[in-house]
């Protein structure tokens, strides 16, 4: 698709995810979609785009203190979902995000060119 906007492999992640955003904690039992950059969360509230947010991505459940920590920025918030853009992340969540993706995806050679080309947030 020549139009296409996205830069990286997009995934289903069947893991808990809260979101934060300014004061208010949101909880996503689920994420729509997960990439390197950014994700789909299925949340019913409205955050103005362009507003930063922080991302925990519980690896483990509920009671594991293994998570994905992210820095993010609201892209789009409409029909009961929130897209989030990823703008900053530690080496730890960098790692554990990029084989979350790499060994759930379709297509591991084009996730391996994705983190090759994009070693980090971009």
């Amino acid at each position: 698709m020549p139009d296409e906007k996205r830069r990286f492999t997009r995934i289903p992640f069947q893991l808990e995810a809260e979101l934060k955003v300014n004061n208010a904690l949101y909880t996503a039992k689920e994420i729509n979609n997960l990439s390197i950059g950014g994700c789909l969360l299925p949340l019913d509230a409205e955050p103005v785009p362009g507003t930063p947010c922080h991302l925990k991505i519980l690896l483990s459940g509920t009671n594991s203190r293994l998570s994905i920590q992210v820095e993010g920025e609201i892209i789009r918030a409409a029909a009961h979902e929130i897209a989030v853009k990823f703008t900053r992340i530690g080496p730890d969540s960098l790692y554990h995000l990029q084989n979350i993706i790499l060994h759930n995806s379709s297509d591991p050679d084009e996730v391996e060119r994705e983190i090759e080309e994009h070693p980090g947030i971009v």
